[in-house]
């Protein structure tokens, strides 16, 4: 049982990693397409192309497990190209008390 747990708490741990890196990727995605620059178009592009890629996926033979990984992930890459909201910034400067007068 010993043995139990610690797989669990490994397989834990790597989803927290992994929840977290797709939290990352979503926001510099977000950043990329919001821009305004070059940057969001080729950034908008690569996501047409990942699009592609997933429904090209979804249409074969999968397991249930990888059905939902890559249905999720459709899902992201149409939530990104149909309506990028702004990323917040990382932090905000707040001007306290004092005047400059």
């Amino acid at each position: 049982m010993r043995n139990l747990n610690t797989v669990l708490n490994k397989l834990n741990d790597r989803l927290l990693r992994l929840e977290g890196e797709l939290f990352v990727l979503r926001s510099i995605a977000r950043a990329s397409l919001t821009a305004g620059d070059e940057s969001a178009v080729r950034t908008r592009k690569l996501l047409k192309g990942a699009k592609l890629a997933l429904a090209d996926e979804a249409e074969r033979p999968l397991d249930t497990a990888t059905q939902k990984y890559v249905a999720a992930a459709l899902a992201m890459v149409d939530e990104l190209l149909e309506q990028p909201r702004e990323a917040a910034p990382l932090f905000r400067v707040i001007e306290g008390g004092k005047s400059m007068d």
